[in-house]
């Protein structure tokens, strides 16, 4: 945790830490003076990878005294592990999945201590099969071969609630623990019939695929949709716009899941609070690395948990 000498979270005290640090940087500081962010994110072929390293990359210009890196995981349910037993400082993990953990159910056998720094973006439920396959609902999956997404992943604890809405299981399927780029080549080369991805539209593995052979996203019934929240409130009827991806001529709707930057709930507040003001005041900068951080200040208070202390103190005074 952080142990640094904040006694105020407000702007002129930090431009007094910085002149402050010219007498320890004349003293030859070191790595060992700096606190490691380890924040951790997903596969490579989805959004959290990049997005994590972009995150890494402004705290490291904005805040002098961590020394920030992204790390590739399992994703969702890896990554709420890490938090809670302090093997990652921050992770992005989706909401279902966040929820999960904190309470000690579904695949976690304990409460896990998590707290939300903030709600960060949306998460769709992309299900792809080839364009001419029969499949036009999760219950068409029944005895095919379905990628549901990398162990530890919130693809993953997604594809088995939705399944299990439509009255199936892995019993009923050949499920296959696939990554996103790992699915992108199984679908490619015809190893499966199906695919789950939970990420944010475009998704760069479902690019490459659909430029390489004819697919299609599973359009959701609105009735469906409608059924799903109000058993499972964290999920949101979503729309992916037509021309997405290519060869996708109309827009396709599907569940969608907020995504949450999570943190220990023992985290030093005025460390967080630093945290949070660095990557909200550089939104535009991380939109270049993808278009989903124009959706954090409207998502800030979305997440399924508590915010923490740190963190709320920044949205209340930011206005967010």
């Amino acid at each position: 945790m952080y142990n640094g000498n904040h006694t105020s979270r407000r702007h002129v005290l930090k431009s007094a830490a910085a002149i402050g640090s010219v007498s320890v940087v004349a003293g030859c500081l070191g790595s060992s003076d700096k606190e490691f962010v380890t924040i951790g994110t997903g596969g490579t072929g989805g959004v959290y990878y990049p997005l994590g390293g972009g995150i890494a990359d402004v705290l490291n210009q904005e805040l002098d005294n961590i020394e920030a890196t992204a790390e590739a995981t399992g994703a969702s349910a890896e990554n709420s592990r890490l938090v809670g037993n302090e093997e990652a400082t921050m992770a992005l993990a989706l909401g279902n999945t966040v929820r999960l953990a904190a309470n000690g159910e579904g695949d976690f056998d304990e409460s896990l201590p998590l707290r939300a720094a903030f709600g960060a973006y949306t998460n769709h439920t992309q299900v792809v099969v080839p364009t001419d396959s029969d499949v036009e609902t999760l219950a068409d999956l029944e005895d095919m071969n379905v990628s549901v997404g990398a162990p530890g992943s919130g693809t993953e604890v997604i594809a088995g609630e939705l399944l299990e809405w439509y009255g199936l299981t892995y019993d009923d399927i050949n499920e296959e623990r696939l990554s996103f780029s790992e699915t992108s080549s199984a679908l490619q080369d015809g190893n499966v019939d199906a695919g789950f991805w939970s990420v944010a539209y475009p998704a760069s593995s479902i690019e490459e695929l659909a430029s390489q052979r004819d697919v299609r996203l599973l359009d959701f019934p609105e009735d469906d949709l409608e059924a799903i929240n109000e058993e499972m409130p964290y999920y949101s009827a979503s729309e992916i716009p037509a021309g997405t991806y290519p060869g996708q001529d109309e827009a396709v709707t599907n569940p969608g899941v907020t995504n949450t930057m999570i943190v220990h709930e023992d985290m030093d507040a005025d460390f967080l609070y630093d945290i949070v003001e660095a990557i909200f005041t550089n939104l535009d900068d991380l939109e270049e690395i993808h278009h989903v951080a124009g959706q954090f200040e409207e998502a800030a208070r979305d997440g399924p948990i508590e915010l923490h202390p740190g963190a709320a103190d920044y949205l209340d005074e930011a206005g967010l």
